[in-house]
C-alpha cells in the first residue's frame, strides 16, 4: 500500500513529465519552423554566426543552437556587453519570437532544476532505487 506522500511524489513526477513533454513540443516548433527567422534576425551577432555551422536536420544540433540563442537572449545584458549579441539585432528581433525563446529557455531551466530536486528527494526517501 502506498502512503500519501508517495502518491503525491508520483503525481508531481507525472506533472513534471507532462510539462517537459510540452516544452519539447515548443522546442520542435522553434527548431524546425522559426530557426530561419532567428538566423535572419540575429545575422550580425557573433554568438549566433559561429554556431550556424553546427546546424543540421537532427534535433540535437538544433537543440544546441536554440539553447545558445536562448542563453544569449536570457542574459542579454551580459551578451551585449561581451559582444556575442548585436544591439541592433536584438532590438529588431520580433518581440513575439523573443518571448517564445525566453519562455522556452526559462521553462527548461526551471523544469531541469525541479527534476533534479525531485530525483534527490525521491532517492533520499527511498522511493527511487
Amino acid at each position: 500500500m502506498r502512503t500519501d506522500s508517495e502518491v503525491a511524489f508520483l503525481l508531481v513526477s507525472f506533472v513534471l513529465i507532462v510539462l517537459i513533454f510540452f516544452a519539447l513540443i515548443v522546442f520542435i516548433y522553434i527548431a524546425y519552423f522559426r530557426l530561419r527567422e532567428i538566423f535572419d534576425g540575429l545575422s550580425n551577432s557573433s554568438g549566433v554566426i559561429g554556431k550556424k555551422k553546427y546546424l543540421g536536420w537532427d534535433p540535437f544540433s538544433r537543440f544546441y543552437i536554440i539553447t545558445t540563442v536562448g542563453a544569449l537572449i536570457m542574459f542579454s545584458q551580459q551578451s551585449l556587453r561581451t559582444g556575442e549579441l548585436d544591439l541592433q539585432d536584438y532590438q529588431l528581433l520580433p518581440v513575439r519570437l523573443k518571448r517564445i525563446i525566453m519562455a522556452y529557455s526559462w521553462s527548461m531551466l526551471i523544469l531541469g532544476v525541479f527534476a533534479v530536486a525531485l530525483i534527490l528527494v525521491g532517492k533520499s526517501m527511498n522511493w527511487i532505487n
